[in-house]
Order: structure tokens, then sequence, then C-alpha cells
């Protein structure tokens, strides 16, 4: 006799569309697009597995007959979505088929053994450490747009670098992330419990974890976490997360640093200089979206070309008394920055017309930007 349960829709909906990234990676194993079922008592727990990301949700169940299998993950996601019925009953009959009636509707759903099924990483939640989810939400909010696509050659700009800071008798987590043509740095100031999470020499998080983190964080006020030697644990009261980290060296980003100077600095209106931007970035060629920038005193020029569509300019006042500069930058670059700096005035500081910009906020004391000019 195999399991038999009945589940609430919305407990099954929220925990398996939470899954689908993690699920429908293609090119695995055909039983890691399944998501294991372990029926207990009064529950019932959902895991799946990708290989490098591990997720495991229990959610409450009327329990007839315990048992485990594996079902497909993105079909029970597309029942679940699509069903008018408030409880979704499953029973499980002869060779790994099960019946699923909700309302009025009846399915038959091809399942698997779970004897293939990867087995859950293990973990110490001694060293688990707990953080308030807000925390962790606005380090990723504030660096991911600018970890490397996959493509990239050196990989490991593929992850964003989680550090532990002390500064001040202050304890601060920071993270790093870089494509190679920009450097973003985010801290948070943390409460002096934090000291007890253990951060390796180098704690790299790929960006589909950090993505699974960041969903994780929402609809939680704190939960606990843990970095190991190898992989990152998250854990609340009825979900678990275990990301693999990347192994590799990072760049050294605090040379970068050392160059850099307030000297030259300029004030920018964060919301008139996004819109210029977005305005000009209508007239970029698609691959580098290279705009040219002209800095008079108190006065910022914003001009783009397209061989194919013709060219398009923005002037608007600025708080700046330097010498005149004229620089190349990749449009995106800015824009994604500022969508998430806050503060009503940014400082753009550059050094002359060959230096990186870098940007920051009075109102955002956490956030530093970092730009790479491109030649026009």
């Amino acid at each position: 006799m195999g399991f038999q349960f009945n589940v609430n829709r919305e407990d099954l909906l929220k925990s398996i569309s939470e899954q689908q990234n993690i699920t429908n990676k293609k090119g695995t194993l055909a039983i890691l697009a399944n998501v294991l079922l372990e029926v207990g008592q009064n529950s019932v727990v959902l895991t799946c597995t990708d290989l490098e990301i591990g997720l495991k949700q229990t959610i409450p169940a009327e329990v007839f007959e315990t048992g485990t299998l594996t079902l497909p993950s993105k079909k029970l996601f597309e029942l679940a979505r699509e069903s008018g019925s408030t409880t979704i009953s499953f029973k499980e009959m002869d060779n790994y088929w099960v019946e699923i009636s909700a309302g009025s509707s009846l399915y038959r759903l091809a399942g698997m053994a779970t004897d293939e099924f990867p087995q859950f990483p293990t973990y110490n939640e001694e060293s688990m450490v707990r953080v308030e989810s807000e925390i962790l939400a606005d380090l990723i909010d504030k660096t991911v747009f600018s970890i490397a696509q996959d493509k990239e050659n050196m990989f490991t700009l593929t992850a964003g670098l989680l550090q532990k800071e002390k500064k001040d008798n202050k304890l601060f987590l920071k993270m790093i992330t870089s494509d190679g043509h920009r450097l973003t740095i985010m801290n948070k100031e943390v409460d002096d419990s934090i000291d007890n999470l253990h951060i390796n020499h180098i704690t790299l998080i790929p960006r589909r974890g950090i993505q699974e983190i960041r969903k994780f964080c929402e609809n939680k006020t704190s939960f606990l976490f843990g970095i190991e030697d190898k992989q990152s644990v998250l854990k609340s009261e009825d979900s678990l997360l275990i990301i693999r980290l990347l192994e590799g060296d990072f760049p050294d980003f605090q040379g970068l640093l050392k160059t850099l100077s307030k000297d030259n600095s300029i004030y920018i209106d964060r919301l008139r200089f996004l819109e210029g931007l977005k305005r000009i970035n209508l007239f970029t060629e698609d691959l580098f979206h290279a705009i040219k920038i002209d800095i008079q005193e108190n006065k910022m020029v914003l001009t783009s070309k397209n061989s194919d569509f013709g060219s398009a300019k923005d002037e608007f006042d600025i708080d700046y008394s330097g010498n005149n500069l004229s620089v190349g930058f990749n449009c995106r670059y800015f824009i994604e920055s500022l969508q998430v700096l806050e503060g009503k005035i940014v400082t753009a500081s550059i050094k002359n017309q060959e230096s990186p910009c870098m940007i920051t906020s009075e109102e955002d004391v956490g956030f530093l930007g970092v730009i790479m000019p491109m030649k026009i």
C-alpha cells in the first residue's frame, strides 16, 4: 500500500512553484526533473535538487498512509496552478502511478522510484546563526545585476563574493560582484551575533544560488544561515536551502579601489540622471550601449548614436566645478546601478578621461559602484 494524503492547494502551489527554477534545468538527469515526496504522519516534505542547489520544504497534510515517491515537478506545478479546488488528494497506485483528485478533476500521474534520487546534503546546524532576511535581501538587490553571465571566461565572476568585516568596532556583511567591466559592493551593518558566522577565506555563491537565496528571504523576518567549506545553508521553520559554493579566486578588487578618488566629484539628481540615460539608451548600439558623457561646469550632456536609427542628446544641470570631461561608458551599467541606489542625489567621481567612474550616495552609505570607461 502506497501513500495517501490530502493537502491544501495553496500550500502545495507555493512550495512547488518555488522549486521550478531548480527542477526545470535542462540537460540534467531525468530524475532531477522530479520532486521527492516524503509523506509523514501529518506533513509532506517536498525535496528537489539539481546537484548544485537543493530545496526541501514541509507542508501540512491530512495523512492516511505514509510513503515516498518522486513525481514530475513541472506537471505537479501545472496541476496545482490550474486546479479550482481548495484541497488536492493523492493516492499512490501500482507501478509508481499516483491518482490525484482535485474537485471534479481526476488525474493519473506517472512517478519514479526514489532509489535514483540524489541524497540530500548533510549540514551542521550548530554552526548556523540567525540573520534578518532584510539584510541578505538588500545585499543581493544592490549587487546581483553586475554578476557576470555564464559565458564569462573567468568563471568565478559568475558568483558573488560574501565577506564579513569589522570596522570601527562595527560588524558588516559585504557582497561584492563584478563582470570584469564594473564592480559593485554593498555593506550592511549587522548584529554582533553574526560574528559567530563562519566565512571561508573565499566564499563564492553562484548567481543561481544568490537568486534562490533572494527568493528564500521573501515573507520571512529571519532564518538560520550558515557557511560551510563547500556549501551555504539557509533554514526556516518549513524550508531548507543548500547551495554548493564555487571554488576559485575572485579578482583583486582592492587594488582598483585604491586608485579611486572623490577629489573630482559631480553631484547629480538621481532620477533626472536615470531618466536621461533611459532616453539616450534608445539610440545606442545593442551590443555595447555606448554613450558619450560631456561634463562642464554645472552641466552634463549625454549623447548616443545608432547607425540604423540616428542619434539622441539630453542635457541637464548638475553641481560640478572641475575641469571639462568627455568620457564614454556603457549606458546600461549606469542605469542598473541607479535603479538600485537609494537617495535623491548621487555622487559620480571621475578623476580624468581614462578613469573609471565611482558612484555613491550619502543616503545609501553601504553602496559603492565602479564602472570602467570605454572608447567612443
